[in-house]
């Protein structure tokens, strides 16, 4: 266990360190005194007391920055566990001091990476900016990702990036993710590059409690038919990561659902419907009000290029009683957070505005608040 560095600037060092232990972390009062002192590893030993100066002894969670330093100067930080006010002997600290930058240094490195939901299960898109007067077009550049868990080093995801965007997905830590990247170094020869500062923590969406909550009709392992593909979809790939999961009630005899199925479909791939990552933000799924399996699987062939699902599965009906469905065509817009209804229907004098519903969206949430 040690001390590790998140981020290093001209005037102020992030550091993390292991989370308590969990017998100790389940009591209430679980804080953090953390120490510094500049120097070198020449003077500095892990068992060494002298010279640290107190940044705080309050810490509640394991990182802190510590700002007003010396451009280029090299620092040594120390952490001890305050349980119920009762301090503990061991101290945690590292072997190598961590530097801060020099102004020129932190010039030349990058911004931060921007990180988005990009409306799959379990990813992120993560891009940045060319802003590094040293960038030209054919720079490479490396990025590396940490878990936000105290105590978690930087590992290298893409050492030699051509692009400025890319997706990692097989998220599936609570605690969020953070990212940052520099310019690859051309050749051996090359003076390395410095990091830039790291994105905010960013938590991967995968599929809600509230999703599966209203889906559960289809069991624990259910799925959905996605139109074009043989094999069955998993609930968590067809709706994980989704903001918004409309229920399209529906069926080939329908006069107003030829009508207006087209128009949906239009919506559903046009840009309105695109993440910053190039994936969907609301994802349909037809419940089909058809009188028999063959005229909703020509129905769903010809018109809906969405998720369904199965005529034969118990859970269409279910689902279908689980809105009221009593006239078609009918598109409830659920929540992807909570599964909570959100607009009643879309399908009549409402429009398929993603920020509308993200306007009600936190207007339920305040009420719940």
């Amino acid at each position: 266990m040690s001390v590790i560095l998140v981020d290093a600037r001209s005037d102020s060092l992030t550091v993390s360190w292991p989370a308590a232990a969990a017998a100790a972390a389940e009591q209430e009062n679980v804080k953090y005194r953390l120490e510094y002192k500049s120097g070198d590893d020449s003077t500095t030993t892990e068992a060494e007391n002298d010279g640290f100066t107190l940044l705080s002894d309050k810490l509640s969670q394991p990182q802190a920055r510590k700002r007003n330093l010396t451009p280029g100067t090299e620092y040594f930080f120390r952490v001890q566990a305050v349980v119920d006010g009762d301090d503990n002997d061991t101290w945690i600290t590292h072997s190598e001091p961590f530097s801060c930058l020099t102004a020129d240094q932190e010039s030349q490195s990058l911004e931060a990476p921007k990180v988005s939901h990009p409306g799959l299960n379990q990813n992120l898109h993560i891009s940045w900016n060319s802003s590094s007067s040293a960038a030209d077009a054919t720079s490479k550049y490396e990025l590396q990702m940490r878990e936000n868990q105290g105590g978690t080093e930087w590992k290298t995801i893409a050492p030699s990036l051509s692009g400025r965007e890319v997706k990692k997905k097989n998220l599936t830590s609570t605690l969020g993710y953070q990212f940052r990247v520099r310019l690859s170094e051309k050749d051996a020869a090359s003076a390395p590059f410095f990091f830039s500062p790291p994105s905010e923590a960013v938590v991967a969406r995968g599929l809600s409690a509230g999703i599966q909550r209203f889906f559960g009709s289809l069991g624990n392992n259910g799925t959905l038919l996605r139109n074009g593909q043989k094999e069955p979809v998993p609930l968590a790939d067809a709706l994980g990561g989704k903001e918004f999961v409309l229920l399209y009630a529906s069926a080939h005899w329908c006069p107003p659902c030829r009508q207006f199925t087209p128009m949906l479909a239009n919506w559903y791939k046009s840009a309105s419907n695109r993440t910053l990552g190039g994936g969907r933000a609301a994802e349909i799924v037809f419940l089909s009000c058809d009188h028999d399996e063959d005229g909703f699987r020509g129905y769903f062939q010809s018109s809906h290029p969405w998720m369904a699902v199965d005529y034969e599965d118990d859970a269409r009906e279910q689902l279908l009683a689980a809105i009221r469905v009593q006239g078609i065509p009918r598109l409830v817009v659920l929540s992807g957070k909570t599964g909570r209804i959100l607009v009643d229907n879309a399908a009549v004098g409402q429009p398929l505005d993603i920020n509308q519903w993200r306007a009600l969206e936190q207007q339920q949430q305040g009420k719940k608040a």
